[in-house]
């Protein structure tokens, strides 16, 4: 998971959200940068949309895409992060991909 609230979400409050969502191991990364690099990981990287924005609720427009991403850096899937079905197939998928690499 990436933030785009890069003045927010510093690594100790992303660290908070995760322990708030019970979320161990390494299926999960967190990351924190400057607003140039997390938006161009957001835009050219995961081909979602995102911009700040005074007239929007938290002050950004972005989509609710969560995307899945293997360890090659290639993008598996993405999903509608408000849809609980979507949701449900995206751990899943992460099941699956993941079990793509026990050996």
């Amino acid at each position: 998971m990436y933030s785009i609230d890069f003045k927010y979400d510093v690594p100790h409050v992303l660290k908070s959200y995760a322990v708030k969502l019970g979320i161990t191991g390494t299926q999960w990364e967190f990351v924190h940068g400057s607003k140039e690099a997390i938006y161009t990981l957001a835009e050219k990287n995961y081909l979602v949309s995102v911009a700040e924005s005074a007239g929007q609720n938290g002050g950004y427009v972005h989509q609710g895409y969560l995307v899945l991403v293997d360890k090659e850096k290639r993008i598996r899937g993405a999903y509608d992060g408000t849809d609980e079905k979507q949701v449900a197939r995206l751990m899943e998928d992460m099941d699956i991909l993941l079990s793509s690499y026990v050996k």
